[in-house]
């Protein structure tokens, strides 16, 4: 059988006039029909477009963001106050306070980086028990406080926020000047 050659030659090359493979006539064969149907779907009959998407997914996320606010997951105020009450679970506490926070919030929570612990400024919260509680679990990022409940044990976290607030009105010299909003007790 001789080879068809094409009829023309470019610069003394001459070139064959093979058919091409067939999974390449599949594939394009394949991807015209997925065109077709993507115009149909989405020019034709209304599929939504990616800016009605991205508005469905964050309103989605808002209606999750909304129930996550309603659900208070911390511990109680009275679990926190019995710790509170608890000597030794305010000395673990303590423990704790030396070991992780005490670089940024002074060793008797006089402030160094992070805010006074022993005034009557607060910055979150309004110093409640419970909001101490959720501050050191779940952090202040802006602030540059990292959240403790991937680091430390719930008991921990607890133990920590009961000796934070035995601290207050404690004044330790060299305090930090008040930050946040001044709650009178």
């Amino acid at each position: 059988m001789k080879d068809p050659m094409l009829d023309h030659d470019y610069d003394g090359i001459r070139e064959l006039d093979n058919p091409l493979p067939g999974w390449w006539l599949t594939t394009f064969y394949i991807t015209i029909a997925f065109a077709a149907a993507y115009f149909a779907y989405y020019h034709m009959y209304g599929a939504p477009n990616l800016r009605e998407e991205l508005e469905a997914d964050m309103q989605a996320i808002r209606q999750q963001q909304a129930a996550a606010k309603t659900q208070d997951t911390g511990p109680s105020e009275g679990v926190l106050l019995a710790v509170l009450k608890d000597p030794a679970r305010l000395a673990s506490g303590g423990k704790v306070y030396a070991e992780k926070c005490a670089s940024c919030h002074g060793a008797r929570g006089e402030g160094s980086i992070g805010p006074n612990l022993t005034d009557n400024h607060w910055i979150h919260h309004r110093g409640a028990i419970t909001g101490i509680a959720k501050v050191i679990a779940e952090g202040v990022l802006d602030r540059g406080m990292p959240p403790w409940k991937t680091m430390l044990k719930e008991e921990e976290v607890l133990a920590v926020a009961a000796f934070v607030k035995s601290l207050h009105g404690s004044n330790p010299p060299n305090g930090k000047a008040p930050q946040g909003e001044e709650v009178k007790e």
